[in-house]
Formats: C-alpha cells, sequence, structure tokens
C-alpha cells in the first residue's frame, strides 16, 4: 500500500485547518500520519468476498379458499342506501345527532328560531322519481350503533311508535358558477320537533325510508362523505338580538348542526347466488378465508424471504378499478364450519391487523398482494399460521362484488416466495 505523503498531509490540513491550529500540535500531526503509513506499508490488507449466500424460489399451490358471510355492516360507507337493488333490500337508513349548544337556542330569549330544517343530499339527478315515496320519521330514543348494528337485529321492528314527518317539502338543485349541476338536497320543515331536538336528555334519531317496498331506490350523502356541505343537517334559522350600546338591532342568520353518525341497513336474504361463487362483496356481506401450509422450517434454515405474492385470479368482468381488497392475517386457531349458506352473527375469524392487515386494488385478471412480512414472522416465530381472511373495504360501492377463479387450470391461486438462503 503507497502512501501519497504530500497529498495526504493537504487533504488533512484542509480538513482541520491546521493553520488555525496551535504550532505545538504540529508535530504531533505528523507522528500520527508518520506512524500510520508505517502500519498500513508493513501490513497491507488483503480482502476477499467469499459469498455463499443462493436465491431459491418456493410455490405453494394447494391453497384452501372458502367463502363465508356475516351480516354487512357499512357504518363507515361515504353513502346511504334505500330501497332495492341487486337483489339486496334495504329497508331503512338511520341518522344521528348529537349534542350542541344551538340546540338551548329554543329556550335562549336572545334568539328567535323561525325555521328549523332536515336536509339529506344526493348526486343522481335520475333519482329525483323516488324522492316522493321518502319518508321521514324521528325518535327521541336510540336505535342502532353505527359500527355494530345489522339487519339481524330488526326482525320485527316497525316504526309505530315515531313521529312520522312525512315527504320532503322541497328538492333544490345545486349548481357551479358556470351553472353545470352539482347536486341534489331533500329539505323536510320539523320546527314542531325542536321542543324535542332540545332536550340535553335524548338520543336524537331520525331515519328514513320508502312509503312500500317497491322498485325504488336512491342514494344519499352520508356523513363519512364530505366535510360538511353535503352530510345530513339540521339547520336553525334564527333572529339574533345585538345589543351595541345605546342601540339594538336584530340579526338574521342560521347555524347547521351535522350528524353524528348513520347507517343503513343491508338485508342480503333475499339474494339469489345460483353460482354460489367464492368472493368479496360488502352488500351481501360475502368474505373469504384462506389457509395454506407454512410454518418455521417450510424454507430452509436460516433463509430471508425477498419477496413473496399471494396471487388469486380474478373474473374480469366483476373488475372495478375502485375496488379495494382487504387481507388480514388471522389471530386465533378456529375450528369453523364453513357453512355458505348461512349468516355468522359476527365474523368468527379475529384479524391481527397493522401492521399486517393490508389494502389493495386487483389488476384486471388477478389479485396480488405482499405477504412477505407477514411469512417472515411466521418464520421467525414471532405469529402462527393459521390463515387470512379476505374482505372487501368498507367504502366500497356494496352491489360490486370481486369474484375469484378457482377451478382454470392454467391460472391457479399461489404463494409464490423467493428467498435467500446461505449454502454452507
Amino acid at each position: 500500500m503507497q502512501i501519497n505523503w504530500i497529498k495526504l498531509l493537504k487533504i488533512y490540513q484542509a480538513e482541520f485547518h491546521i493553520k488555525h491550529m496551535k504550532p505545538l500540535l504540529f508535530p504531533h500531526i505528523i507522528l500520527f500520519i508518520i506512524f500510520f503509513g508505517i502500519s498500513c506499508t508493513e501490513q497491507p490488507i488483503n480482502s476477499q468476498v467469499d459469498s455463499s449466500l443462493m436465491l431459491d424460489t418456493h410455490l405453494i399451490e394447494n391453497l384452501n379458499i372458502a367463502s363465508y358471510s356475516v351480516p354487512p355492516s357499512l357504518g363507515t360507507n361515504e353513502r346511504l342506501y334505500l330501497g332495492e337493488k341487486n337483489g339486496i333490500q334495504i329497508p331503512f337508513s338511520f341518522i344521528k345527532f348529537g349534542s350542541s349548544s344551538f340546540w338551548n337556542y329554543y329556550t335562549d330569549s336572545t334568539k328567535n328560531i323561525y325555521s328549523v330544517q332536515f336536509k339529506l343530499s344526493f348526486y343522481d339527478s335520475s333519482q329525483i322519481s323516488s324522492v316522493e315515496a321518502l319518508q321521514l320519521y324521528f325518535s327521541p330514543d336510540s336505535h342502532f350503533n353505527e359500527n355494530t348494528s345489522t339487519f339481524l337485529d330488526f326482525d320485527g321492528f316497525s316504526f309505530n311508535e315515531w313521529h312520522q314527518i312525512g315527504s320532503p317539502d322541497d328538492v333544490l338543485h345545486k349548481t357551479d358558477t358556470s351553472n353545470a349541476y352539482i347536486y341534489s338536497e331533500l329539505v323536510w320543515d320539523i320546527d314542531s320537533l325542536m321542543y324535542l331536538l332540545s332536550d340535553s336528555g335524548i338520543t336524537r334519531t331520525f331515519a328514513i325510508k320508502f312509503m312500500s317496498n317497491d322498485s325504488n331506490f336512491i342514494e344519499i350523502y352520508s356523513e363519512e362523505a364530505t366535510t360538511g356541505e353535503r352530510d345530513p343537517k339540521v339547520t336553525l334559522f334564527y333572529n339574533e338580538l345585538d345589543s351595541t350600546l345605546n342601540d339594538t338591532t336584530t340579526l338574521d342568520t342560521f347555524y347547521s348542526i351535522f350528524s353524528s353518525a348513520d347507517l343503513s341497513i343491508f338485508d342480503p336474504t333475499g339474494f339469489q347466488d345460483p353460482e354460489n361463487y367464492v368472493g368479496i362483496s360488502n352488500g351481501i356481506g360475502k368474505r373469504v378465508h384462506l389457509t395454506f401450509p407454512f410454518s418455521f422450517d417450510t424454507l430452509r434454515k436460516g433463509s430471508i424471504i425477498k419477496s413473496a405474492n399471494l396471487i388469486i385470479p380474478i373474473y374480469s368482468s366483476s373488475f372495478s378499478d375502485q375496488f379495494n381488497i382487504i387481507i388480514n392475517p388471522i389471530l386465533n386457531d378456529s375450528m369453523i364450519n364453513m357453512d355458505t349458506a348461512s349468516f355468522f352473527i359476527e365474523d368468527p375469524f379475529e384479524g391481527v391487523g397493522y401492521p399486517y392487515r393490508l389494502s389493495s386494488t386487483p389488476d384486471s385478471s388477478e389479485y396480488i398482494i405482499s405477504v412477505k412480512n407477514i411469512l417472515q414472522s411466521f418464520i421467525l416465530g414471532n405469529k402462527n399460521n393459521f390463515g387470512f381472511k379476505i374482505l372487501s373495504e368498507e367504502k366500497n360501492n356494496p352491489f360490486q362484488s370481486i369474484r375469484f377463479l378457482l377451478n382454470d387450470s392454467l391460472k391457479i391461486p399461489k404463494i409464490e416466495i423467493i428467498y435467500v438462503y446461505n449454502e454452507n
């Protein structure tokens, strides 16, 4: 190893600004460089990389894939639905309002509420024909839980004890500055309910349904859809006394109280599927359970997974580029009789969740998702392999589905693993 002393010294001098150091330090630096140079000269380093790492592929093709069903629950969907579509019945939808200081304006002597309106918004003008049959109800009691209520909770349900408001009093069509249609707003006058709405001891629950179970259908913006403008709301119009010094004036103003929770009740019991396909759909509560053979000793000892993809072919006719699929490893061993003809009261398979729960969109021919991290956890013994559950993301259109293609010999569902191991 040959050392260019002059070049090395100049670099060191520039790096540490030797010209600003005290003169006494300079000899020590020179000695250090000379010692380092001698050491390098007398004992040159000879390094040789000897790699024994190997790359290999492991295929798992004996996947066990089956459908199961749970009661649909769409509490975080961006729409409320009502009516019948694709053989699925949605008999009613609920909207709840929480507490607000503005409810107290009813008893505030400085405020004069002269109009109270309940408003719902929808975006499809072609559904305007369904509006006349729409009925609004109110109850001071709690009737649903946004996260857990399903059609199973409403067997024999009746609106007999509710306050019936009736059909909308007005339909307003909103346009932009160029007069292009944006959305429509349904308006009910609910002045007569203000004495109940102002009661802090009640739960403010509204419900909408059609007069009869016919072919009407409508989609309405839910409280998940926007930041407020199109959410379900109650708008108070009031006069306010404004006293400034000796002058007293009355101001006309309004305030909107937005809903705090809502839920459409989906009843898929009338849905007919003669093919009994394996797939996923929110509207009928269909999900998939997948198991496969894989444990800590499936791969060579000490293996590190470079990539691992689950690949399941899909029917192209069921493809949607706005349909997200969730895959979640199952947390515990579940001895479940997979009866695809009935509903489980709740999902029997508890998911591991973050960071192994993943969401992605399939392409037009297959669903491909990386399962590298969870398989590596199986190898390390951090998690146990109880399979996966695959389901539709809750914000997906509930009337869309993904159908998995399992009977094509040229397109076999599989897990493809590429891994590195030490040959020695």
